[in-house]
């Protein structure tokens, strides 16, 4: 195709997608860059300068409930894709227009790897189906019109329904910024009566709860499903100060009556989260993102309550977004090969030489700064992968472990890691028949981790034992584990923790650490203080018997190989990047 004829052919497609109201978009992925066709004005309410050029700018525009799921599912789909086939995926998510309008979104594309050029590219078409919110309002209108706005919407037309309310308000000039809240209130418990009675008593409790709140509430507010087991109950024309009476009287209603099903009486809880209109309000996602906010705060301080929202929340919903924001860096960082090993000596209280290396875990900012752990470790945390960092690290200390049989390393096991059946078959297939590396690798494990199911951790310590491996109890001091279960976990090692360390000044916690090391001395138990930061700590401890020493008196964490001589060819980090374990 000729380059006049393909500028032909985009400029046609994008008329037909104008016409049909739709846009489509190519995504370069390695280089980060967006180019988009038809629409886009009717889809996300941008003119054609201002469509998004890059990944971080398109999320801006989708709503902040949606950008993990849509994320780690493109993530997902340009993964799989280098795998030789093409992967299609179809996202449902809301966009939020820079008019302030909501609306929801079809995407449905295709992930595609070139591997001539090693290159990556998505290709989606978005579109909006706006037929069945433009049923409801005006369903909605013809009640208004008769003075009466109390009506259950139902699946996803509900929340829209609500959106449209809310907006309608916002928009109008000038309001009474004394009036006007929104209720989300839910089911508690809901999958135990799905459980004890079936679903069919789950829907019929769902439906009754809604026929419920609107004979509570009648032709004061709407009512609308907005998700599974919530309901949102917009009040426009309340005063905001009757928000608390009206959560408490429908919290009343619901514990003195009974919902009846076919199957039998069933004793409905519910739970309310509220937020007031205020003068500062411009989104109706918003508002309603606050309320479920506030609901999920009620359902925290043990159900069956009402929780206004606050400003504190907000500096939560913040947190929530940093942490996806982190999460995400930390993926793309993987998928790239930037997640790298580090490597901190601990050494020997009285050889003073290397007893072994910890391994710890860096991310390579694009820019080439390293990042430490504490910077991301929480959102990978929460953001549940854990198991995917513990397995590159495994498998990365195994590898160093072959290659250089006269080092000993240690690694450690997250809490969900440490009871995952398919990480410890993956560590014994990587040790089967190599009984001389697994003796120079420590397993470390948190105390919190081995309390938290002290038999599964006991069978799994003895798994590595048979292997092998030694254990380390990591952080040893800062939980609940007794010191008579320090022998039921058949320990090698114990690392005390070291905010003990690093307040050695104060009289209990020398005497902890002296209590500690004449106990493990007497079970044949080697100890490490952590976190040494002065030689002058490290010294006390080496008086008081320690046996290991580790912290910034003696080494600072490093990606290179610091038991090589600073010439050696292999000094700097060779190994399978984080990239290639990942498709492994």
């Amino acid at each position: 195709m000729s380059q006049s004829t393909s500028d032909l052919w985009l400029r046609n497609l994008g008329l037909s997608l104008k016409a049909s109201h739709q846009a489509a978009y190519l995504w370069h992925v390695e280089a980060d860059r967006y180019e988009f066709l038809g629409d886009t004005l009717g889809i996300l309410g941008l003119e054609e300068a201002q469509n998004p050029t890059r990944k971080e700018e398109f999320a801006r525009l989708v709503n902040p409930q949606d950008i993990g799921n849509r994320q780690l599912a493109l993530a997902d789909a340009v993964s799989r894709c280098k795998g030789g086939a093409d992967i299609s995926f179809v996202l449902t998510y809301k966009i939020r227009r820079p008019d302030g309008k909501v609306s929801p979104l079809t995407e449905s594309g295709v992930a595609h790897y070139d591997f001539a050029e090693n290159k990556t590219t998505v290709q989606s078409l978005l579109s909006l189906d706006a037929a069945a919110v433009d049923r409801q309002m005006k369903a909605l209108r013809r009640r208004e019109g008769k003075d009466k706005i109390s009506y259950v919407f139902s699946g996803s037309n509900g929340r829209q329904a609500v959106e449209y309310q809310i907006e309608e308000y916002l928009v109008r000039q000038p309001r009474d910024t004394s009036r006007g809240f929104l209720l989300a209130i839910g089911i508690d418990r809901l999958s135990l009566i799905n459980e004890a009675y079936g679903s069919l008593a789950a829907d019929e409790v769902i439906a009754k709860t809604g026929a419920r709140l609107e004979k509570i509430v009648g032709d004061r507010a709407l009512i609308a499903r907005l998700s599974g087991d919530v309901f949102g109950v917009f009040f426009r024309n309340t005063s905001q100060g009757e928000m608390n009476d009206i959560a408490q009287n429908i919290l009343r209603m619901f514990f003195h009556q009974p919902i009846e099903t076919q199957e039998r009486l069933i004793h409905v809880v519910v739970s309310i989260g509220g937020v007031k209109l205020d003068d500062t309000m411009t989104k109706a996602s918003s508002l309603i993102s606050r309320a479920e906010m506030s609901l999920q705060e009620a359902k925290m301080q043990g159900r069956g309550c009402f929780v206004c929202y606050t400003e504190k929340m907000r500096e939560q919903v913040n947190t929530f977004r940093d942490t996806l924001s982190i999460g995400d860096d930390f993926l793309r960082g993987f998928r790239a090969g930037r997640v790298k090993m580090a490597f901190q000596a601990v050494m020997g209280s009285k050889s003073g030489e290397v007893s072994f290396y910890e391994c710890l875990i860096r991310l390579i900012d694009e820019d080439g700064t390293i990042i430490p752990a504490g910077k991301f470790i929480s959102a990978v945390e929460k953001m549940g992968l854990t198991r995917l960092v513990d397995s590159f690290c495994v498998q990365q200390a195994i590898q160093e472990l072959i290659n250089y049989p006269d080092i000993k390393l240690s690694v450690n096991v997250s809490n969900h890691t440490l009871t995952d059946a398919q990480w410890l078959r993956e560590v014994s297939n990587l040790l089967r028949d190599r009984s001389d590396v697994a003796e120079r690798l420590i397993v470390e494990i948190t105390e919190s981790a081995a309390m938290s199911d002290i038999a599964q951790t006991i069978r799994v310590i003895k798994t590595l034992e048979d292997l092998g491996c030694k254990i380390a109890l990591d952080d040893f001091g800062a939980g609940q584990t007794a010191f008579s279960q320090m022998k039921d976990l058949s320990l090698d090692i114990v690392k005390i923790d070291k905010s003990f360390i690093r307040n050695m000044d104060k009289d209990e916690n020398m005497l902890f650490i002296n209590t500690l090391q004449s106990l493990a001395s007497g079970m044949h138990l080697e100890t490490v203080g952590e976190g040494a930061e002065t030689i002058a700590e490290a010294e006390i401890l080496m008086r008081g018997g320690i046996d290991h020493i580790q912290g910034f008196a003696y080494s600072l964490p490093s990606i290179e190989r610091i038991w090589l001589p600073e010439s050696h060819i292999n000094r700097h980090s060779d190994s399978k990047s984080s990239a290639e374990v990942y498709v492994a």
